[in-house]
């Protein structure tokens, strides 16, 4: 069984304790849970979840650099557990970053914010009015809509066991059809209903603590690789 350091992950790191763990990422493992094979939470573990997302090779090396010190704030975050947070407010406002490279000229001055910037939310607007940013380009838009199809082909197949009067029937996955109906939710516009507010209340000052913040990391950078795609040069 592991053991639990002893100083407060909260406050300044003790000098003798810099390279040790936060409390809030090493919980004990009891031996109910190594009975079944529990495994305990790692720095490698840690690190890969983190090292998948990239950018494409076409965005700039500013916009790049930004991203990788919002993922390295992740990295670090198994020894500062506040640092969850801060790394998503950062991968934001690179979001932020990057598309006002690849837009701002574009858009009208009447859009523009206070300090002749335009915001996050007139960036995406004006980019998901060009077709940049789309359904498709989100992989959790396409596990939403495989799992609307797959259960809606269950429910038929329920139908069918119920309808012939049958003992057992064949769920055969392969099978399923994606239909329109499965792709009904505009994920796109959901995002752009929430990543802007998510990015105010972090500027703004928030108690807000909790560290799942990888889909963030996973949106922000599916977000960047379709405003830079690799097969297009972007002006």
């Amino acid at each position: 069984m592991n053991e639990q350091p002893k100083f407060k992950g909260e406050h300044l790191r003790p000098l003798e304790n810099i390279f040790d763990p936060d409390p809030g990422n090493v919980l004990p493992v009891t031996p109910l849970w190594e009975k079944v094979g529990f495994k305990p939470a790692s720095i490698e573990k840690h690190h890969k979840k983190i090292a998948q997302y990239r950018l494409n090779k076409n965005v700039p090396e500013d916009i790049v650099g930004q991203f990788e010190t919002a993922k390295n704030l992740y990295l670090y975050a198994w020894f500062i557990y506040r640092f969850y947070p801060v790394s998503e407010f950062l991968a934001l406002a690179c979001l932020e970053l990057a598309l006002r490279e690849r837009y701002e000229k574009e858009i009208l001055k009447s859009s523009l914010g206070k300090g002749g910037r335009p915001s996050l939310t007139s960036l995406m607007r004006h980019a998901i009015a060009q077709g940049h940013i789309r359904n498709e380009g989100f992989k959790k838009w396409h596990d939403i809509v495989w799992r609307s199809a797959r259960h809606r082909y269950n429910n038929e197949k329920l139908e069918e066991l119920r309808r012939k009067e049958l003992k057992s029937v064949e769920l055969n996955y392969p099978e399923v059809e994606i239909g329109d109906i499965d792709k009904s939710l505009d994920y796109v516009n959901v995002l752009f209903e929430t990543l802007p507010r998510l990015r105010n209340q972090y500027a703004h000052g928030t108690a807000m603590f909790h560290k799942q913040v990888l889909g963030t990391f996973e949106i922000v950078a599916e977000i960047i690789n379709q405003a830079y795609p690799e097969d297009t040069k972007t002006s």
